[in-house]
C-alpha cells in the first residue's frame, strides 16, 4: 500500500501528555468487538486510517477505566479507533471518551465530548494538540471519492483526507480558527492581551499551526 506522507505530517503532538501515570491503565484488556472485514478497503487507492501502521494505544472508556490495546489506529472516514488481534480488526464496544495512539508521553491523544459544531456532534473525537486551559483542537475527515478515468471499466476509489481546527474555551464554547494571528485572537478576545504578550516574547507571528499551539498551550 502506497503511504501518503502528506496525510500524516501533522500526526504529532507535544509531549505533554507525560503527566498520564501508565499505572492507571493496569491490566485493562479489551474483550470483544465488532469485528471489521480486514479486506473492505482492498479496493481503494489508500487507506482511511490515519498512521499507516498499527501500534500499541490505550482507550479510554467513559467510566474513565483505561484500556490497552497491542495493535491500534484510528479510521478517519468512521471516526472510531479499531483494534487489530491477529489478522482480525474490531471496532471496541466500549463507550469511549478518549484514547491515545502510541504510548502515554508522546503518543496522540484524542478526545470527544466537546459541542456540537459544523456537521461533528459530541461523539465526535478530535486529536487535542493543547491542553491547557483553552485547547486547540484538529478534526480530520475522509471522504470517499470516485476518482475512475474517463471510459475505465475499473471503478477507482480513494479517501480524501481534510483537516479542520478549533479552540474549545474555559467557557465551554468550541469555535472554527483559521491559521492566522487574526482568527485566534477574535476567536479569544478575553485571551487578546496575553496571546499577543507571549507571542511577543517567543517572537511568534501566529502564521502556523505550531505557533499557535505553542501560545495557547500557555494560557
Amino acid at each position: 500500500m502506497k503511504t501518503y506522507g502528506w496525510i500524516f505530517a501533522w500526526i504529532w503532538t507535544a509531549p505533554v501528555w507525560g503527566q498520564l501515570n501508565t499505572n492507571q491503565f493496569g491490566t485493562n484488556q479489551i474483550e470483544g468487538g465488532n469485528q471489521i472485514a480486514v479486506g473492505a478497503y482492498t479496493e481503494y487507492e489508500n487507506h482511511p486510517y490515519l498512521l499507516e501502521d498499527w501500534s500499541k494505544g490505550y482507550l479510554k472508556a467513559t467510566t474513565g477505566k483505561w484500556y490497552a490495546a497491542e495493535k491500534l489506529n484510528y479510521n478517519v472516514s468512521t471516526n472510531q479507533p479499531e483494534f487489530q488481534q491477529g489478522e482480525k480488526r474490531f471496532s471496541p464496544k466500549l463507550d469511549l471518551a478518549a484514547f491515545t495512539l502510541g504510548d502515554t508521553a508522546s503518543g496522540v491523544y484524542f478526545q470527544n465530548g466537546f459541542p456540537a459544531i459544523d456537521q461533528q456532534t459530541a461523539k465526535s473525537f478530535y486529536q487535542v494538540l493543547s491542553k491547557g486551559s483553552v485547547k486547540l483542537l484538529k478534526y480530520t475527515k475522509a471522504t470517499l471519492l470516485d476518482v475512475t478515468s474517463f471510459n475505465s471499466a475499473t471503478k477507482k476509489k480513494r479517501f480524501d483526507f481534510n483537516e479542520t481546527y478549533y479552540v474549545y474555551r474555559p467557557d465551554q464554547k468550541i469555535i472554527r480558527v483559521k491559521k492566522d494571528k487574526k482568527s485566534v485572537l477574535e476567536a479569544l478576545p478575553e485571551q487578546a492581551t496575553r496571546i499577543e504578550e507571549i507571542a511577543g516574547q517567543r517572537k511568534l507571528r501566529l502564521k502556523n499551526w505550531e505557533e499557535i499551539r505553542q501560545v495557547l498551550a500557555e494560557l
